[in-house]
């Protein structure tokens, strides 16, 4: 079930989190592992069928994690997304951060700028990690990209229904409803799902979370796994292959269109804790004090 990248990717999060913890960035909150929950890939949504731009997606993001480029965007963004808060240097690089399109065509990029530093706001200009591998798709296709910022839940049905050639790229978790409306591309990243909360009040396990209230970006992992958790529970198989069940009797779901909003309301103690991913935890953290 899972994949060798996973393991390719771990040293990634492991430098993410030192550089991320240690340099600024809000000490009063934290971003703990949740250890009853199972690790999730991310993948470029491609519309059902289409082979060619699945294709060329898996091209570059097959190449990017065999020679470390991967790692290296991954690097740069998020020190990028921590210098547009005011922390440190611009970061330097010698990664490509400009490409040269062509007229062959148009590929829709449809993603949500809030999950630094998979995509961001730099500026006025939409980044990271997401947009840099579409970006390199296009460019050898001889097309160019259009980007279009939209709720994170309308992805996959935005990419399903769009006229033309489209991708979704959103830190997407690759899962089975998702495959319902989508295909997905080759792993780029693994990540761990976290509970967010402040450090005099941590929890280190969804199982933790009962009576309390919990935020969620709508239509993302979190949202999902909290909801089924909240239900009849939710399912997943281990390393071995044995079915895990996690149940929990949440107090009160809170949902957001953006991860920042459900940070305010827990700094002003309208939520106990988030359910996010991990990265973009870290990096959140840094960037709102």
């Amino acid at each position: 079930m899972k994949k060798i990248i996973s393991l390719a990717l771990l040293l990634v999060m492991v430098v993410s989190v030192f550089a991320l913890t240690s340099c600024g960035g809000n000490d009063e909150y934290v971003a703990i592992d949740a250890t009853d929950l199972l690790q999730e890939d991310f993948g470029i949504a491609t519309k059902k069928g289409d082979t060619a731009m699945l294709n060329a997606v898996n091209e570059v993001v097959n190449e990017w994690v065999a020679n470390g480029t991967m790692e290296k965007y991954l690097d740069y963004y998020t020190d990028l997304a921590d210098y547009d808060a005011g922390n440190g240097e611009k970061p330097e690089t010698d990664l490509q951060l400009e490409w040269n399109f062509g007229d062959k065509g148009v590929i829709t990029v449809y993603t949500e700028s809030g999950f630094a530093p998979f995509e961001f706001l730099s500026g006025n200009e939409i980044v990271g990690v997401d947009i840099a591998i579409m970006s390199e798709v296009a460019e050898r296709q001889g097309k160019s990209i259009e980007i279009k910022d939209v709720l994170f839940d309308t992805i996959p049905t935005c990419v399903q229904t769009a006229t033309g050639e489209a991708v979704g790229a959103a830190g997407l978790t690759i899962n089975d409803e998702r495959r319902q409306a989508v295909d997905f591309s080759a792993v780029y990243y693994s990540s761990t799902l976290v509970v967010v909360s402040s450090k005099k009040n941590s929890f280190d396990q969804i199982s933790d979370l009962k009576g309390l209230k919990v935020g969620v970006q709508e239509g993302t992992s979190g949202d999902l796994i909290v909801t089924d958790a909240k239900g009849d529970g939710h399912k997943y198989e281990d390393a071995d292959g044995k079915e895990v069940t996690v149940k929990v009797e949440i107090g009160e779901v809170s949902r957001y269109k953006q991860y920042s909003l459900a940070f305010s309301d827990l700094k002003n103690g309208r939520i106990d804790a988030i359910v996010m991913d991990k990265l973009p935890a870290l990096t959140m953290l840094n960037l709102i004090g």
